[in-house]
């Protein structure tokens, strides 16, 4: 399976949990039974006690860890905070721990609560920075709660600040946010327009190029923000002021959008070339390996090269997650879902039907990573390959339960919805042959 997707680059909220939960996730203890009130009050007011960026990323990871437990949490501080007369009983510190916990739990009224009484506090404290990072939370959890026109009235608040310094310079983050929400909001025009603007600019149309591209793909527009990407390229390219690094990471995210891209308007050597580049220029990337060999494996080519990488591209991710657990960032060491489905699909397509069904099943199984219509398909069509019809239209039943990830699923969607048919009426008619 492919991982490319194109979305907003969260910096920070949820994005923090979900940093930690990179490497396969965090197996939490089990919810205690002896929990009472006074104890999770106490243990809600040390997070008070909790300063620096490593240490209050280490809390948030602890605290989420058994996901019920710190939903009760998440409940009772909002309580507490509502029911105090006077003074509130969490810093900003602790307001922004629980914050992001809620955030990432999706408890988003909880979130929206906390991260307003974050920039409540921050202005009072007249800290900059505090400020930027409450704002730019509160932005984050509105768009993954898929409130898009509070994320553009937050963001003009924002973008209207003249002070202080430091949210000055998240004003460039929250206009492309703000740009990002109109086209989900059903503004596109005017979100194109102004993105449009921004590609243009002559110092800094670098920047803004890859947005533009991004609105032209949720426009529908997918030739257009091919070119859009490949300007952006050509754009950095020609900037001889930025440094190296920054210009090699800003083109490496092009190209590895143009593959996506390229794959949706089905040229798939286009793709593959950005692909191999990226290999080449990070050979120790398991995404790109895994992407590269899943795209050729979907369209029937180089599939023996295509199982190599995939396979390479599950080693090195195990290896990262090996040394994320020494370093004590991880509890346990898990498969990746969409590397597993891209290797049970390279077997399908050599027909070793037989060996890819475990590998899908596990990414099938995967909670978190698994509840995907591409998943379940694959798991499908190899139970049907195979014979087996019944498990073939329960797989198809679960992956139409899921929800559509990207562009490419509303088609998908289709199709399996035919397949399903077409099983169904092949099972009544083989036990209408029985009879």
């Amino acid at each position: 399976m492919a991982e490319a997707r194109i979305g907003w680059p969260t910096r920070v909220g949820a994005a923090v949990v979900g940093a930690a939960f990179l490497f396969g996730g965090i197996a939490g203890p089990s919810a205690r039974a002896d929990d009472k009130p006074d104890d999770l009050k106490e243990e809600l007011l040390k997070l008070n006690r909790v300063t620096g960026d490593d240490a209050q990323r280490t809390k948030l990871i602890e605290f989420v860890k058994d996901k019920e437990r710190a939903k009760k949490g998440v409940a009772e501080a909002v309580k507490m905070m509502k029911e105090a007369k006077g003074e509130k009983p969490f810093n900003f510190n602790a307001a922004m721990i629980l914050g992001r916990a809620a955030h990432f739990l999706k408890e988003y009224d909880a979130g929206e609560y906390l991260y307003e009484y974050c920039v409540e506090s921050a202005t009072k404290l007249k800290s900059g920075g505090k400020m930027a990072q409450a704002y730019e939370n509160l932005l984050d959890l509105y768009w993954d709660a898929k409130k898009y026109q509070a994320v553009i009235d937050l963001s003009e608040k924002v973008l209207d600040l003249k002070e202080p310094e430091e949210v000055r310079r998240a004003q460039i983050f929250v206009l492309e946010r703000m740009i990002q929400a109109k086209v989900r909001a059903g503004q596109t025009d005017d979100a194109l327009k102004q993105a449009t603007l921004l590609a243009d600019l002559p110092d800094d149309g670098w920047y803004f190029a890859p947005l533009k591209g991004w609105v032209l793909r949720e426009a529908g527009k997918t030739e257009q923000a091919i070119q859009a990407y490949k300007d952006s390229i050509d754009k950095l390219d020609a900037n001889k002021t930025l440094k190296a690094e920054l210009r090699d990471e800003m083109k490496d995210r092009s190209r590895y959008i143009l593959s996506g891209l390229y794959v949706e308007v089905k040229d798939i050597d286009k793709a593959a070339a950005q692909l191999q580049v990226l290999v080449k220029r990070h050979p120790d990337n398991p995404t790109y390996k895994n992407d590269l060999g899943f795209i050729w494996s979907d369209a029937d080519k180089n599939l023996e090269e295509s199982e190599k990488l995939i396979r390479e591209a599950l080693e090195l991710d195990k290896k990262r997650q090996e040394k994320a657990k020494a370093d004590g960032k991880i509890d346990e060491v898990k498969e990746n879902a969409a590397y597993l489905d891209s290797l049970g699909w390279v077997l399908f397509k050599q027909k070793k039907y037989k060996e890819a069904v475990p590998y899908l099943k596990k990414a099938a199984a995967d909670e978190e990573e698994g509840a995907h219509l591409e998943i379940w398909d694959h798991l499908a069509d190899s139970y049907k390959a195979m014979g087996q019809l019944k498990e073939a239209v329960a797989a198809w039943e679960k992956g139409l339960k899921c929800e559509d990830l990207g562009p490419r699923d509303a088609e998908r969607r289709r199709k399996v919805t035919a397949k399903l048919k077409e099983a169904r009426a092949e099972l009544r008619k083989g036990s209408k042959d029985k009879d």
